[in-house]
This record gives C-alpha cells, sequence and structure tokens, in this order.
C-alpha cells in the first residue's frame, strides 16, 4: 500500500531529477521552487534569491547552505533563512513518497 501524501501538496519531480550538483527547478502553484538534495535529504526553496532575483539553483551548496551565484548570499537550504539575518528565502517542506518529491503549498 502507498504512504498518503498530505495536502496540500504538489509533485514536483522524481529523486532521480535531482542531484547534489544539479538541482531541479520546477513550477508549484505559479512559484518556482528549487529543489535541492544534500546528504539524502531534500530541501525547497523560492529558485529566486530575495536580494536581487538571483536564480539560487545555480548557486553552490555548501555547509547546509545555498549561496547565491549573483552576490554571494547564503541561505539555509532546511529554513531559508540568510546568514546574516538580512532576508529570507521562501522555504517548503518536502516528503519524498517513493520516488516522487513533493513540496507543501
Amino acid at each position: 500500500m502507498a504512504s498518503e501524501v498530505p495536502e496540500p501538496t504538489r509533485r514536483v519531480c522524481t529523486v532521480d531529477d535531482v542531484t547534489p550538483e544539479s538541482p531541479y527547478v520546477g513550477d508549484v502553484d505559479g512559484t518556482e521552487v528549487a529543489v535541492f538534495v544534500l546528504d539524502g535529504e531534500y530541501y525547497a526553496l523560492d529558485s529566486t534569491c530575495p536580494h536581487q532575483g538571483g536564480p539560487l539553483e545555480e548557486g553552490r551548496v555548501a555547509d547546509g547552505c545555498v549561496h547565491c551565484p549573483w552576490h554571494g548570499w547564503q541561505f539555509d537550504l532546511e529554513t531559508g533563512e540568510h546568514a546574516q539575518n538580512v532576508a529570507a528565502a521562501t522555504a517548503y517542506e518536502v516528503r519524498v513518497d517513493g520516488d516522487d518529491v513533493y513540496v507543501e503549498v
């Protein structure tokens, strides 16, 4: 029996679509969301940096943070918090059911 995925959630991708080197970007109800995997855990943030709109999915991931490729701002993958508490990227709860990755909206 398949496990139940609580609502409201949206299927974004499969686990095979996301690698540590290549996050997945998908549309969730009109919002572009970047899905990251680090040490087997999946995370999702708005794909746009709140600073100046940089593409977070193109940033470097290190020490549990994604670094915006435009200006180096760092955001915690789990919470979306900025390293210096200046601004935050929206973080989403992620659930994996089988091979499917879901984001709570």
